[in-house]
């Protein structure tokens, strides 16, 4: 796991260019979580490339803060390989990453809980069945769902 941590925080050459770093507690949280998700999921990596890519890809995002970088990564291996398991595969890693980072950063400004929920479902829609991704005319804008969410927030 020392070895996989390292890695991880070789990752930090690029993530500082951002005002990112890992830590090497951050890095073994991060590896943690990785072999508990591979392990709910069934899944099997011999090595760190699907989570230093995913770290490469979403470092760039103006959403994420250094409070909340490790969580948000460990949350994106998890949505990364929940995805893999919905569509048996049939997505290749690198353009899910990338489609996760493009749908976080403009259709979801940063808001997890939109690319869990709502993007996440029209990945896998599309994928599966074809269905182009913004077919649902009835659907609240992005700005919308921004703002009602937004708006919840701060009513707490």
């Amino acid at each position: 796991m020392e070895d996989m941590a390292h890695e991880i925080m070789l990752t930090n050459e690029l993530s500082t260019l951002f005002g990112l770093y890992l830590s090497l507690q951050d890095s073994r949280e991060i590896i943690t979580a990785r072999n508990t998700i591979l392990k709910e999921y069934s899944r099997v990596e011999i090595d760190t490339e699907i989570t230093r890519k995913i770290i490469a890809q979403f470092c760039s995002s103006p959403y994420i803060q250094q409070t909340d970088y490790a969580e948000t990564l460990i949350e994106i291996q998890e949505l990364f390989h929940y995805i893999k398991n919905e569509l048996d595969d049939d997505i290749g890693d690198d353009t899910l990453i990338e489609k996760l980072a493009e749908l976080y950063n403009h259709k979801c400004f940063g808001v997890m809980d939109l690319l869990k929920g709502r993007e996440t479902e029209k990945i896998i829609r599309y994928y599966r069945f074809g269905e182009e991704e913004d077919q649902d005319i009835d659907e609240e804008t992005d700005e919308d769902l921004l703002e009602s969410w937004e708006d919840a927030l701060w009513d707490q």
